[in-house]
């Protein structure tokens, strides 16, 4: 009893700075705010299709698979050597270099290389680095709110009857520390903080949210997005969080036109999980 008193308690406080934070988002988003996002130059409004898009989300689902199965053949070829390696996050970490650069490069040669259209309509512009600061704090200000919405997510499909299953990645992450196996745990983050920030921001941010944005406005483009973006991932209890998740990263993308924050919000969002992991395992 005393544990639940407590677990209610903090997320009590949880609430409070959630509400905080939420009034501080508010604030920043207004002209009031003296730490304003500065954005990029308006660039062309996108050629490809909606199809074309969708398609696209549907290869980076697909092509990452695809390789991920011809790299545990390799495994499979060379059965009884090099045992000592962490062949699942060479998989993982192949398959997403590979798959995800593959479906990056075929956008690349339709946008830039079919329909001439400039890298900046893909986001690949520079924009001021005084976006910085705004972004750095929208981050800690969405932080808890993200938290909270974790957990009453959480305790809603707990309540349900549904098991808790974690993010193979996360498991992995968990049994690489407890195992202190140091080249697996490179691999993993190199994959969480490198990779899938560049390639899932160019693609559904880019690519995806920026072509709805110009057919549809910018909040029906957003919901859909990011809705897109959390449910290509997979895990029941990661959805929730993963909608909002994107809500941020299109939201930074929308304030600053300009692909490398949203890149930068997503690499800092993803190394924070991985250090939570690490402080939870190592408790």
């Amino acid at each position: 009893m005393q544990d639940e008193h407590v677990s209610i308690l903090e997320l009590a406080l949880l609430g409070a700075f959630s509400v905080l934070s939420l009034v501080g988002l508010k604030f920043l988003h207004s002209s009031r705010s003296a730490i304003r996002f500065h954005p990029a130059p308006a660039t062309e409004v996108p050629l490809w299709s909606e199809s074309l898009a969708i398609v696209a989300v549907m290869a980076f689902f697909l092509f990452p698979g695809i390789i991920f199965v011809f790299s545990m053949a390799v495994e499979e070829l060379l059965k009884g050597r090099f045992e000592q390696l962490p062949w699942m996050a060479i998989h993982i970490t192949v398959s997403s270099l590979l798959g995800g650069g593959l479906v990056v490069f075929v956008i690349w040669q339709i946008v830039v290389g079919f329909l001439r259209q400039p890298a900046a309509t893909l986001g690949l512009c520079g924009a001021p680095w005084a976006n910085l600061p705004p972004v750095v704090l929208f981050f800690v200000l969405f932080f808890s709110p993200l938290l909270l919405s974790s957990f009453l997510w959480e305790y809603f499909l707990d309540s349900r009857g549904y098991e808790l299953i974690p993010q193979e990645v996360v498991k992995m992450f968990n049994d690489a520390i407890a195992e202190g196996n140091i080249l697996e745990l490179s691999l993993l983050v190199f994959t969480a903080v490198v990779l899938a920030p560049l390639w899932e921001e160019l693609i559904f941010r880019g690519f995806f949210f920026g072509l709805f944005r110009s057919r549809w406005g910018t909040v029906p483009a957003l919901v859909f997005s990011s809705a897109v973006f959390a449910a290509i991932h997979l895990n029941l209890f990661a959805l929730l969080p993963l909608f909002f998740v994107g809500l941020a990263l299109g939201y930074i993308y929308y304030r600053t036109r300009s692909i490398y924050f949203a890149i930068l919000f997503h690499a800092l969002f993803n190394s924070v999980m991985l250090f939570i992991q690490w402080l939870l395992a190592g408790s």
